[in-house]
């Protein structure tokens, strides 16, 4: 009898000494037990000012770390955000095609803006002025010579060369484009909102390149090249950037300020978390009407650290480190608004 009593009792201890292993193993979260790393993809656009944060982040949040920012394109980065590949995308257009479908089991949020640029490369200009009609005609293939008496009646003190225009265009799925034709179809009405510049907008002789940076090498590498490209890219691929003609007729070469001027004028978003910019009636003095905003995009229920970083990107590093790797930080009610975004989240 004792011998089976002390048996018992030795079944007992080990018994529970396994449930508060088990216990102390399950009570462990993620981030006592490891480091938690939580991956995004997507815009191109957005690259530069992604790289800043993620590192700003990951320098001052040891415990959730943000693995190295996919720049893809912003159609790619939500199709592996609704194949679950990614925490999180950025995209500089709303859901396209069948996509639109699982838009309600996801959260658009403002992150940041910028100017979208349209830097050219023809030998002995510096200075470009374009117009709205200039741009429109330019990449739809109506005016192919850089002498055309429409470019000429804004340049009259450049040299433009009878040379063909050589327009480069984004070939993957691209927020940019998306962003750009909007401009487009708001000034020419035979232009359509696409994610893509399909054939029906690619002039003869025209080159196709991946993501911002590709067409920034190309508008460098190819003579009388025109693009349309991030202000990022834009600043450092060493090509001049055209002034565009904003809504009180004013020439305006694309500068934070001058696009803030522009953003800080437009509607705040709707439900869907997402603004179509009003290219064609904003009318203010000194703006550069060619701005964007690119957007984080997130689940309903995130990953753990999604939230965080995101409401740090919208709260210190926008704030303190936008301008110097070209970008505009939100603020006043475009920022709380996209605080607000966040807040709709569940949180892990």
């Amino acid at each position: 009898m004792k011998k089976e009593n002390a048996y018992m009792r030795r079944v007992v201890k080990l018994t529970s000494a396994l449930a508060a292993v088990a216990l102390l193993v399950g009570g462990l979260t993620p981030a006592a037990s490891a480091n938690t790393e939580i991956k995004g993809a997507g815009a191109s656009f957005a690259k530069g000012f992604m790289d800043e944060c993620i590192s700003q982040y990951n320098a001052t949040r040891p415990a959730i770390t943000v693995g190295q920012y996919g720049s893809v394109g912003s159609g790619s980065g939500r199709s592996q955000l609704l194949a679950g590949t990614t925490a999180f995308a950025m995209s500089d257009g709303y859901w396209s095609g069948t996509q639109v479908n699982r838009a309600n089991d996801f959260i658009f949020i403002p992150f940041a803006g910028a100017p979208l640029t349209i830097p050219f490369n023809v030998p002995g200009v510096r200075n470009l002025n374009l117009t709205a009609k200039n741009i429109t005609d330019i990449f739809s293939g109506k005016v192919t010579k850089w002498n055309d008496k429409s470019i000429r009646q804004n340049n009259r003190n450049a040299k433009l060369p009878d040379s063909s225009i050589v327009v480069v265009y984004r070939s993957d799925s691209s927020g940019t484009t998306q962003a750009f034709t909007q401009y487009l179809s708001q000034h020419a009405s035979d232009w359509k909102e696409v994610g893509v510049f399909n054939t029906a907008f690619q002039p003869a002789g025209s080159i196709g390149a991946p993501q911002n940076q590709g067409v920034m090498t190309a508008v460098r590498n190819t003579q009388n090249a025109i693009g349309y490209v991030d202000y990022a890219d834009a600043s450092t691929g060493g090509m001049p950037m055209a002034k565009v003609q904003n809504g009180v007729g004013q020439f305006i070469a694309p500068t934070l300020q001058a696009t803030n001027l522009f953003l800080a004028a437009q509607p705040l978003p709707g439900s869907k978390g997402y603004v179509t910019p009003r290219y064609k009636v904003s009318k203010i003095k000194g703006a550069y009407q060619l701005g964007v905003y690119t957007y984080y995009i997130m689940p309903k229920r995130p990953a753990r650290g999604v939230i965080e970083f995101a409401e740090y990107v919208l709260r210190t590093c926008g704030p303190t480190r936008a301008a110097a790797v070209k970008y505009n930080a939100l603020s006043g009610k475009m920022q709380t608004y996209a605080l607000g975004q966040i807040a709709k989240a569940t949180r892990p």
